[in-house]
């Protein structure tokens, strides 16, 4: 028996800057054929401009973490090249090679007008107040013995910008000396191919007794200066942010990392590892050289001696394997950023020649044999603070961390290839049916007065401990008109919803918790 089900969403765009006006794509109904085993997805397009679109169908079988782009061969309708403005297209989706039930699937449904997206314009936007305002959050002494209290401030810091920039945000938990250490990971996942992904990261911890303005604070504000203003926009590849911790411990975080916290679908082609790039200084013999430097790189030490060893560039650190990503700064950087002096070397093999071209979260990735590169101040060859109590704010020099930040913002956004686009999704399991599903939940729950005036009570009985749960409310055709997260202690309490902004109608009601769901139905007078 064909069963159909009807879907009416908001449409999601995802922002673009610049004259023109992405598309946008609303899914409006969906259709499951469960014995054909397709799925019909009915859509409206509009492109302010008349532009036809590219229209592209992904979906993901993990909840959303990651969404592949489903073939065109399985696809029929109006999808791929050229597909002009109008409110009742649609595609269909044979889905019989899939191995998972369709009702755990979550779909997206993007359109492309293909118009080009300015990294200028990103790239403009880098901001030595914003920089400031961070780094005044983030310096002080954070150790994970000597000040956790303010290296505990500092992670919950980079998790909420990365939460409230939307990205995909997870903490990654590890031990070292019986210690709890925390990287912090954020993804912006690409709206193409996003398995490929471009890393920006830097370490948060400092040693015992410095405030760590330059070392690494000044990273750590620049990685959240580039979340600030790629997170507006859209990329065909992923963006993944990273914070680590335990740097200063021995590359710690970045080493568990390599490790354990690589994702299955993610290929890393390219990080951008920022190791202190606050301190600048224009007076001549401010630079010094680690010892061979000049027989390893003759070339990038005579750049350095013919300014008079001048601390005034950025200094970038490849290995071979990493040649790329090098090509691709020094491209960024001279389109971009042409005020910046940049002087870059190449490593053979895994950088073992030189231990201190070694000393950053970058090598760990050359180990595993990846793309990486470690962009600095030259640290305690240049900065005569480094790891001392005179490592604070009033040390550096913001106009040079702009444009450290903004080579780096530009490297990843030609890497990851900006794009004009929208979408709009939908969780196949609200949309072919709302049920309840795995174990017990965990108290007795009713909604009262049914039908209401739009204040409803959730009671529930009996709960043996208190728990978050997530509250969704449904139109009967599968949209979600209301989300909201309540805590609800143990034993019996009473908690109101407000929806006196619905319609009169029937509705569903959801509540998650763990593992578990419970669906209600209620009716609005």
């Amino acid at each position: 028996m064909k069963n159909l089900t009807m879907l009416a969403l908001c449409a999601l765009p995802i922002l673009c800057f610049g004259q023109n006006s992405a598309p946008q794509i609303e899914i409006t109904g969906i259709e499951a054929n469960q014995t054909a085993e397709t799925l019909t997805v009915n859509y409206a397009l509009n492109d302010a401009d008349g532009d036809a679109c590219d229209v592209w169908f992904k979906m993901s079988i993990d909840g959303g973490t990651f969404f592949e782009v489903v073939p065109e061969d399985n696809l029929s309708g109006d999808t791929g090249m050229d597909i002009n403005s109008s409110e009742t297209l649609s595609l269909t989706w044979d889905y019989s090679d899939l191995t998972e039930s369709i009702e755990t699937v979550q779909i997206q449904v993007f359109a492309s007008d293909n118009h080009p997206v300015d990294i200028a314009e990103m790239v403009s936007q880098v901001s030595e107040a914003e920089l400031l305002a961070t780094m005044q959050a983030i310096v002080g002494e954070r150790h994970y013995s000597a000040a956790p209290d303010h290296l505990a401030f500092v992670r919950s810091h980079i998790t909420d910008a990365f939460s409230n920039a939307n990205l995909q945000t997870e903490v990654y938990d590890f031990t070292h000396n019986s210690a709890a250490m925390q990287n912090i990971l954020g993804r912006k996942p690409g709206v193409k191919d996003e398995s490929a992904t471009i890393i920006i990261d830097g370490h948060f911890d400092a040693v015992p007794g410095s405030p760590g303005a330059d070392d690494n604070g000044s990273a750590a504000a620049g990685v959240l200066e580039a979340l600030r203003i790629l997170s507006q926009y859209s990329f065909e590849h992923s963006i993944r942010f990273i914070g680590f911790d335990a740097e200063e411990l021995g590359l710690i975080g970045s080493k568990r990392y390599v490790l354990y916290g690589i994702k299955p679908f993610e290929d890393i082609q390219g990080v951008l590892n920022m190791e202190m790039i606050g301190f600048y200084s224009d007076e001549p013999n401010s630079q010094e050289l680690p010892t061979g430097f000049e027989m390893l790189f003759p070339g990038a030490a005579q750049e350095v001696a013919d300014d008079e060893y001048r601390g005034n560039f950025l200094f970038a650190c490849g290995n071979t394997d990493s040649n790329p990503l090098r090509l691709a700064l020094i491209a960024a950087s001279e389109t971009y950023v042409p005020e910046l002096r940049l002087i870059t070397v190449s490593l053979p093999g895994t950088g073992t020649i030189a231990p201190d071209l070694r000393r950053s979260d970058h090598a760990p990735f050359w180990d595993a044999g990846m793309q990486a590169l470690m962009l600095t101040d030259a640290a305690d060859f240049r900065n005569p603070n480094y790891h001392t109590p005179g490592d604070s704010i009033g040390t550096l020099n913001f106009a040079f961390m702009k444009n450290v930040v903004k080579a780096t913002l530009a490297t990843a956004a030609e890497l990851a290839k900006p794009i004009s686009v929208s979408h709009d999704h939908a969780d196949l399991s609200t949309v072919l049916g709302i049920h309840d599903h795995g174990h017990s939940f965990p108290a007795e729950v009713t909604l009262f007065p049914n039908p209401t005036n739009g204040l409803l009570a959730i009671g529930l009985k009996d709960a043996k401990a208190g728990f978050d749960a997530r509250i969704e409310v449904f139109e009967l055709t599968g949209k979600r008109v209301h989300r909201d997260i309540i805590q609800f202690p143990a034993g019996t309490s009473t908690s109101t919803v407000d929806l006196q902004n619905l319609a009169a109608g029937s509705y569903m009601l959801v509540l998650y918790a763990s593992d578990t769901s419970k669906s209600i139905g209620f009716v609005v007078e």
